[in-house]
């Protein structure tokens, strides 16, 4: 699945582990989630312009996926109200999860601009606890601005070598 094509299939991880990534125009491909045996994949472009919102590939492998078509998947739940249900708790389980993934990163911005050391520790640790491998990233980008800050500015952030990087 390509960020930007038209969705045509959705896959269902039997084994193994696929990795999500977008890319914003002009930047970096950034992993914003793993998708592991259960889990579905794609299931979001069914739902809104009928593209992909990002790239999924095979991190760890073997994987065993179960393809279904898009047009399949949607003319089953046209008859199967537990279906839409699913999908639909599906899409909102991972809406609340950016939502709480854009609260953490915004809360540690502030805590970086306030020099708020032990808010910045809690929000890194949390995102590498409850996130794993794919928001990792992002408290390390957060862990390598505290120490771009405190170089510039010694003393501003006291102990950043405990603030995000140093538990994973």
């Amino acid at each position: 699945m390509q960020q930007g094509t038209l969705a045509e299939r959705v896959l269902v991880v039997l084994a193994g582990e696929l990795s999500v990534k977008r890319t914003e125009a002009g930047g970096q491909s950034r992993l914003i989630a793993t998708v592991g045996p259960g889990e579905m994949a794609g299931e979001m472009a069914l739902m809104g312009d009928q593209t992909h919102s990002a790239t999924v590939t095979v991190s760890r492998g073997p994987a065993e996926l179960l393809e279904v078509k898009a047009d399949d998947l949607l003319q089953a739940a046209v008859y199967d109200s537990d279906l839409i249900i699913e999908l639909l708790a599906l899409s909102s389980h991972r809406c609340r999860e950016t939502s709480r993934h854009l609260a953490l990163i915004l809360e540690s911005l502030d805590a970086l601009n306030t020099q708020d050391h032990s808010t910045l520790k809690r929000c890194c640790e949390e995102l590498e606890r409850d996130y794993g491998q794919s928001l990792s990233s992002s408290a390390d980008l957060l862990q390598q601005l505290a120490e771009k800050i405190q170089a510039v500015q010694p003393g501003t952030l006291k102990h950043t070598s405990d603030s995000c990087a140093d538990n994973g």
